[in-house]
């Protein structure tokens, strides 16, 4: 694998899965929404959607397709029987080969202190070491490199066709089609034994545009699976390098994979397929028709030293790799030489890790490192002392779990604009963010607050104490040491301080930043996050807004900056943040809220107040048509997890009892303090300012 920072290998599933390796079960069992309940089936889950073969017999072969919606559950129960082998062959057109080969930055992408980033020459001698004017220039860096086929080019395509079976496979024919269209046909004249390989050339005319071509295999022979008989893969597709040790490959031939074969290429090239699946399903508002950018398996290279032959991806001659991203099996077995039979816990279900980190090949960041526990910094909650921590905001995407997730809307609009341009890079897309960013304050009724004082804190940064605070627009900013160490808490002072105009409007200012422009197009500009660094610790900004000595808290995530330039907002974005503050015309809020455990049983909560205080006889802004109840959980910032509403009561009550069950299903992985808090509801629905209290933890 290419060198890049650690993930975590954490996976999450809204489908209950249960893999069952004991017990005389020897299929699958899955249950649908509507009751539907199928036995004794073998399944595999794509992400999106799963695969379902009602018998043994079938599995290899076409499947039923299940939304994943339409699941509840799946119980995974494989026995002896699945492992038995097959006196049959099994042809499988493990990879076609694409030559000749467009260069990749792998290894040959630099990121300086300040995360700007430019091609270097430092161990090839392809790119050129144009200094300080690579980083504005790139282009220029690699205007020698071949990194796009012309039109009319002769390319050679080789399909690598393998018997993963038990049986020789008998001589067999073939067709070549490009866009599902026959090319070419021919004959395999010779006998395949056992694991043994052969390979079958085209020679095509690249075409620009978004062209596939397939490789079929045709025989009359009963076959262990039918699925493998045909491989189709994207030719603008990014093509990645497998490397592995055949004693591995010899272990996985002894067992079935959930591809449904004996195969560990057909098992890892499904994975292949899978990326492709989740990138069209990736519709976003940036990605109306989901990821055009496409990846397929160019080379499997079989070597019994995985640790050099990864060691060695450079070209000899002019010291580029010439893949768009590569994965080493390689753990203490490959090393000793001792390689074990696959578990089945792994080998029967989806290997969720791998696209994940296939996708970091493409550039893609871990989204997780923008969630954050707050635990080694000051920022506190007044009126709990909890720290304030953030989980990031669509934390249910493929670079934030090892899961069954599609793509972020980042990643998809990432993806998008850079699907013809060589993989190396690393997170650019941070330096995509808007001209002009704006904080617009509103109160509980969505009137801006005008006069609400407003501090930005930022994480991985430190505010240099020497240095002189700039005023950008009427709002100051203080400048941060700049020494590389992107890995600190949220800073103790405020990076940005000032004041809301008439209507709640604050302008972010552009802090300065080293200038960078990277080969996908992306310029670093003038920006609210400044150096933002390219795996994003610094794209998280703790703001406190204070209005009549009530502080509240919210967090700012690069994240959502970038979605807005990619759907359009390059010039200008706005963020909204909604507090808790009344309006000039709101009526007095209530007195005396309280809350405590128990009402009818001790799962409910309930929350009492008085009524507010006459301030103006008969006013009409004052009169009172109601009372409206919120509940709140957790130490997040009032974005991250907002108030919602779990009661709206006539004006005479004065209590109302609230079910702890009865909430939003989200994702709390900090505390579960609950707060409630209680408005006062006037004519036409304006709300009084929300008084809140903490509920008590039970005794």
């Amino acid at each position: 694998m290419m060198p890049r920072l650690a993930c975590g290998t954490l996976a999450i599933s809204l489908v209950s899965l249960t893999l069952l390796l004991g017990g005389r079960a020897s299929a699958d069992t899955l249950e649908l929404t509507d009751g539907t309940v199928l036995n004794d089936c073998f399944v595999r889950d794509e992400g999106v959607r799963y695969l379902v073969w009602q018998k043994m017999a079938d599995v290899g072969g076409p499947a039923r397709i299940i939304p994943r919606s339409k699941v509840k559950q799946v119980k995974i129960q494989r026995g002896e029987a699945w492992d038995a082998h097959p006196e049959l062959p099994d042809l499988s057109v493990t990879f076609i080969e694409l030559n000749p080969k467009l260069a990749g930055l792998h290894g040959n992408v630099f990121y300086d202190s300040c995360s700007r980033v430019k091609p270097t020459a430092e161990g090839n001698k392809a790119i050129l070491d144009l200094g300080e004017k690579a980083y504005l220039e790139p282009q220029e860096a690699v205007k020698n490199l071949k990194l796009k086929h012309e039109p009319g080019e002769e390319i050679t395509l080789t399909a690598h066709v393998k018997n993963v079976g038990f049986a020789d496979a008998k001589p067999f024919k073939y067709v070549w089609l490009i866009d599902q269209k026959e090319l070419q046909q021919g004959e395999c004249p010779k006998a395949l034994k056992e694991m043994e390989e052969t390979t079958f050339e085209l020679k095509w005319k690249w075409e620009d545009g978004f062209h596939s071509v397939t490789f079929k295999v045709l025989t009359d022979q009963a076959e262990i699976a039918t699925l493998n008989n045909e491989a189709t893969d994207p030719l603008w597709g990014w093509g990645y390098w497998f490397y592995v040790e055949p004693g591995r490959v010899k272990a996985w031939h002894q067992i079935r994979t959930n591809a449904g074969t004996f195969s560990f290429e057909d098992y890892y090239r499904w994975h292949v397929q899978i990326m492709n699946t989740l990138f069209a399903a990736s519709v976003f508002p940036a990605a109306p028709e989901g990821i055009k950018a496409r990846v397929r398996l160019d080379r499997i290279i079989y070597t019994d030293n995985v640790e050099k032959a990864g060691q060695n991806q450079r070209s000899a001659e002019d010291g580029i790799i010439y893949h768009q991203g590569a994965w080493i099996w390689q753990n203490d077995e490959d090393k000793k030489k001792e390689w074990k039979v696959p578990d089945k816990q792994g080998r029967n279900t989806t290997e969720w890790s791998l696209p994940h980190e296939l996708g970091h090949q493409l550039g893609l960041t871990d989204w997780y490192y923008l969630d954050y526990d707050g635990k080694r910094d000051v920022h506190t909650w007044p009126d709990t002392g909890e720290k304030i921590a953030h989980f990031m905001t669509h934390a249910d995407t493929m670079m934030h779990w090892h899961g069954p997730h599609v793509w972020s809307e980042v990643d998809a609009g990432y993806l998008n604009m850079t699907w013809d341009k060589p993989r190396g890079h690393f997170g650019d897309y941070f330096y995509a963010i808007p001209r002009e960013c704006f904080l617009e304050i509103q109160d509980i009724n969505g009137v801006g607050v005008p006069g609400a004082t407003i501090e930005i804190f930022q994480r991985g940064t430190e505010v240099d104490s020497k240095a002189t605070p700039v005023e950008d627009h009427g709002v100051k900013y203080f400048p941060v040491i700049e020494d590389g160490n992107f890995g600190l808490p949220v800073s103790k002072a405020a990076v940005v301080v000032g004041k809301t105009d008439e209507f709640g409007m604050l302008r972010l200012p552009n802090r300065p930043v080293k200038e960078a422009v990277s080969l996908n197009g992306f310029h670093r500009e003038p920006n609210p996050f400044g150096n933002l660094n390219v795996c994003g610790e610094r794209g998280l900004m703790l703001v406190r807004v204070t209005k009549r000595d009530r502080p509240t808290f919210y967090w700012l995530e690069a994240y959502n900056f970038t979605v807005a330039w990619f759907r359009g907002q390059r010039e200008k974005f706005i963020t909204v943040l909604r507090t808790p503050y009344g309006s000039a015309g709101s009526p007095l809020p209530p007195r005396n809220v309280k809350a405590t455990l128990g009402g009818w049983n001790k799962d409910q909560v309930r929350v009492t107040w008085e009524a507010p205080e006459v301030r103006h006889e008969q006013q009409y802004l004052e009169r009172v048509i109601g009372y409206r109840v919120y509940r709140r959980i957790g130490p997040t910032g009032l974005n991250d997890r907002p108030w919602f509403p779990v009661a709206t009561v006539e004006p005479a009550t004065r209590a109302s009892v609230a079910e702890l069950k009865d909430k939003p299903d989200d994702i709390d992985w900090f505390s579960h303090v609950n707060r409630f808090g209680v408005t006062v509801v006037a004519e036409d629905g304006v709300e009084s300012e929300l008084i809140e209290v903490v509920l008590p933890a039970a005794k």
